[in-house]
């Protein structure tokens, strides 16, 4: 497990106070389908409950304002980033990108002045459509998250987390939010990198973009000091670190979706097993290859339930367990899932994220679990048949243990007691 859970640990032991005194904002949920899932410790400002929404920490120090208008406030989200920074009598520079299948903007901007002076980012985005079953009409949006400009240094992580948990689309969760977004559109599509992965009897050939790999690791290490900051808040810790590795799963996902295909082709052609490639299921989606001993799986796997959930899980868990296994306690000790699945390496916690995103596209649910009294990590699945459960969630999880070479429903005896867990769940 990763430096900055085992330091946390000590700290909450010793601790007797919660820095920010009140409970958790979690994640909210907008009618018209937006979602923001905030550092903790952030509490509801005010608003008109359906077009002016103000999240903060009590003491001030942070906001977050979303703001919806009528579709007619501006006609590119960059006009809109304009006209909102004049109105403030403030300064920024704005960037426009894709966001979600919507024209965005994005940038840093300040305004106000002396005392009252403000630094933080404004998002921006045009004719957001609605959830096709709530009858509203499409919409403009503002996004404002900043902190006051004196000792901003001390805010900028927290500025940037706030705004990075925000989705425009409540089921696209599980994807980067707008700082990470918008960096990869500033990065372009830099050329693939090929990786040739062993995945039972098969050999996975694919390709996969370091550069996506970089700035999803520079999320880790920016989520890891927001992480830090909750050590002396006993109230909150729990659900910081559910937060904190929400936000590295959601920003690496999308870019685990091509090897999450070709993992799946090589179990439902039989390559993994070592056999001749069979034909899939009838209305297979995209393709993609599976080579190996075996040859190549022509049909193409789909996303979707697979026919045996605990064995394809079991199998995914035996990769993971063949990981080397690195640890940065420099860092956040935390390899993030990218670089994790395609370079193969990472602690406990790392291999846990990997199985969550992968088993996600194969639509089998599964959470991690974390202890701070073991120091450890592990994934759980949503799967039949015996072995050790961990209840969360209402439900009833199938342990993973991903460092050691043990089947899936095993569990270090010491550590069996439930009660010394905590429960992650991530988008689906």
């Amino acid at each position: 497990m990763n430096a900055t859970i085992r330091s946390i640990a000590i700290v909450t032991a010793l601790a007797c106070a919660a820095a920010y005194g009140r409970a958790s904002c979690d994640e909210y949920y907008s009618e018209r389908g937006f979602s923001i899932d905030l550092p903790e410790g952030f509490v509801f400002l005010g608003g008109d409950g359906s077009s002016k929404f103000s999240f903060g920490l009590p003491d001030g120090s942070v906001e977050i304002d979303l703001i919806a208008y009528p579709d007619d406030r501006f006609e590119e989200a960059r006009e809109g980033a304009e006209d909102t920074v004049r109105r403030l009598s403030g300064r920024g520079s704005f960037a426009a990108f894709d966001y979600q299948g919507c024209g965005a903007a994005l940038g840093e901007l300040s305004f106000g002045s002396g005392r009252s002076a403000m630094r933080g980012y404004g998002l921006f985005v045009n004719d957001v459509a609605p959830p096709a079953d709530s009858g509203g009409e499409p919409y403009d949006l503002v996004v404002l998250a900043y902190a006051p400009a004196d000792g901003y240094d001390g805010y900028a992580d927290f500025v940037a987390s706030a705004i990075d948990g925000f989705s425009i689309d409540y089921g696209r969760r599980a994807a980067p939010g707008p700082l990470g977004a918008a960096s990869r559109a500033a990065v372009g599509t830099a050329r693939p990198r090929p990786v040739s992965l062993r995945f039972g009897e098969a050999e996975i050939r694919t390709e996969w973009n370091p550069a996506e790999a970089a700035l999803s690791q520079e999320l880790v290490e920016r989520e890891y000091r927001v992480l830090t900051a909750y050590g002396r808040s006993p109230d909150l810790i729990d659900a910081a670190i559910a937060r904190f590795y929400r936000m590295a799963f959601r920003d690496a996902a999308p870019s685990l979706d091509r090897l999450a295909l070709e993992l799946s082709a090589a179990w439902e052609s039989g390559a993994w097993a070592g056999k001749k490639p069979k034909a899939v299921a009838a209305g297979a989606g995209t393709a993609a290859t599976a080579s190996g001993a075996a040859g190549t799986a022509k049909a193409g796997p789909r996303f979707g339930a697979t026919a045996e959930p605990r064995a394809y899980a079991e199998a995914l868990l035996a990769w993971v367990q063949g990981f080397a296994y690195e640890r940065d306690p420099d860092g956040s000790d935390v390899v993030n899932p990218i670089s994790a699945a395609f370079e193969r390496r990472g602690d406990c916690d790392s291999r846990a994220l990997v199985m969550a995103i992968l088993l996600r596209r194969e639509n089998i649910r599964s959470i991690m679990m974390v202890s701070l009294e073991h120091e450890h990590a592990l994934a759980a699945v949503d799967a039949p048949g015996p072995g050790a459960r961990f209840p969360f969630d209402d439900g009833a999880w199938l342990v993973a243990e991903t460092t050691a070479k043990v089947g899936i429903g095993m569990i270090d005896s010491t550590q069996a007691d439930p009660a010394a867990w905590i429960g992650v769940a991530f988008p689906f």
